[in-house]
């Protein structure tokens, strides 16, 4: 097995490059998926062997163009409510204002008035979560950081329900921090500054000289095949088996996807890596989504020739990461997203990965913008006379998305925990950092 390690360098002409080191060797045996963790700190990706196609070698995995610079990432969620319809599946019940909720909140459980903040919640824990990102307040847990939240006891423990709060889904970007007491009299805008979608109205955009989309465009990877024996598919195993195989192979075409990002490369190389492995899943999610909206919600399209009906999903045990995935695809068909559209949201997903602390920000922020902007360009340039309203319904999904991420991650977490399969090292890895 080779030793290797990889490291990102940009030529004269600003093209981006790998160039193979033989400096502080790393070894791994691709052959069995052993116990090796996933390092951030290195770009060295195990080569995969697979039936349809040769796998990437280390250099295609980390290829990137350190193209840079361009939009805003969650801060454009808002915090109005909208009330919930019935059908979990529509995004028409988002603008009846007359349909009487009938989700519950997803934080305590009582009954949800609508949706706060990017997620179907009771007024109290909207409340709640305004004055704690409001007051930036901290909260101690006074037992081990699992208090149980409940409508009876969600008084009982603020730190708890605060995570509980975030894990949710609910979005820090969309409480305003300037809003005072008195409404909307007592905020003042400054007049001076337009909002940024008015001045992208005024200039007209156009999808040629979009050149993140362009980008993006060319290095959307191809179709996965399964190439799987129908009459396997008929077990538990067989499904899961053959589902593991297609996310390790999306992961690796995932990792050559990111680096070719226009400022993805700009980050600190420990930033990509962590980029990554929270980023993924989502990532995942929202790419098989968009693959199986010509299913009009029957399955979700895993590859080209491998489809998983609800009966499957419950079959496997992947009911729950199947619902969250058809709450996706509800909210794009419903927002009639682009093909455009899609592809600077997946984008936009995996820069807007919850990451934590990096080692350095402003590269990080910049990416944010970049996509932001270039997809608010998008809408403009393909709905000019419903852009704002859009943007919103289209950005209105990034909540819904990320309870894939989770649904995602405790599926594969308890699949490794079982020991159900064997799992391949590379999707091990990346599961390691983030298994809920």
């Amino acid at each position: 097995s080779p030793s290797l390690q990889v490291s990102m360098m940009s030529d004269s002409n600003g093209a981006g490059g790998a160039e193979i080191k033989k400096e502080e060797v790393l070894k791994w045996d691709h052959a069995s998926p052993a116990n090796s963790m996933y390092s951030p700190s290195t770009t060295a990706i195990p080569e995969m062997e697979y039936k349809c196609e040769p796998s990437p070698s280390p250099q295609s995995l980390l290829y990137g163009s350190p193209i840079s610079p361009g939009s805003p990432d969650r801060h454009f969620c808002s915090s109005t409510t909208q009330p919930l319809g019935d059908n979990p599946y529509s995004i028409d019940g988002l603008n009846k204002e007359d349909e009487a909720p009938k989700r519950l909140c997803l934080v305590c459980g009582d009954i949800a008035s609508g949706f706060h903040y990017g997620v179907a919640s009771c007024e109290a824990c909207k409340a709640f979560f305004k004055r704690t990102i409001q007051g930036n307040i901290e909260y101690t847990c006074p037992a081990s950081n699992d208090c149980e939240i409940n409508k009876r006891r969600r008084k009982a423990c603020q730190a708890c329900r605060f995570q509980k709060c975030l894990r949710m889904g609910m979005l820090k970007e969309g409480v305003r921090l300037d809003r005072v007491r008195g409404g909307r009299q007592k905020y003042r805008r400054n007049n001076e500054v337009p909002f940024p979608i008015t001045a992208l109205l005024a200039r007209r955009p156009s999808l040629e000289g979009n050149k993140m989309l362009g980008c993006l465009q060319s290095c959307e990877p191809e179709p996965l095949l399964a190439l799987t024996d129908p009459s396997t598919l008929d077990s538990d195993y067989g499904l899961v088996s053959t589902l593991s195989d297609l996310v390790d192979k999306e992961l690796v075409l995932t990792i050559s996807w990111a680096k070719q990002i226009p400022g993805f490369s700009d980050l600190p190389l420990n930033d990509q890596m962590h980029l990554l492995q929270c980023g993924w899943a989502e990532v995942l999610g929202v790419a098989t989504a968009f693959r199986s909206l010509p299913t009009s919600g029957q399955a979700l399209v895993f590859a080209s020739d491998f489809h998983i009906t609800e009966k499957q999903a419950r079959l496997c045990g992947a009911q729950d990461l199947y619902f969250q995935c058809m709450n996706v695809v509800s909210r794009f068909q419903g927002v009639g997203i682009s093909r455009e559209e899609y592809l600077l949201l997946k984008a936009l997903v995996l820069a807007n990965a919850e990451v934590g602390s990096v080692e350095d920000s402003l590269p990080l922020t910049r990416l944010r913008e970049n996509i932001s902007a270039s997809l608010s360009d998008c809408i403009i340039a393909l709905r000019p006379e419903d852009a704002m309203h859009h943007l919103g319904k289209l950005l209105m999904s990034l909540p819904v998305i990320r309870q894939v991420d989770d649904a995602m991650r405790r599926f594969w977490g308890a699949v490794r925990r079982s020991g159900r399969i064997p799992m391949n090292k590379l999707f091990v890895e990346m599961l390691e950092p983030g298994v809920r």
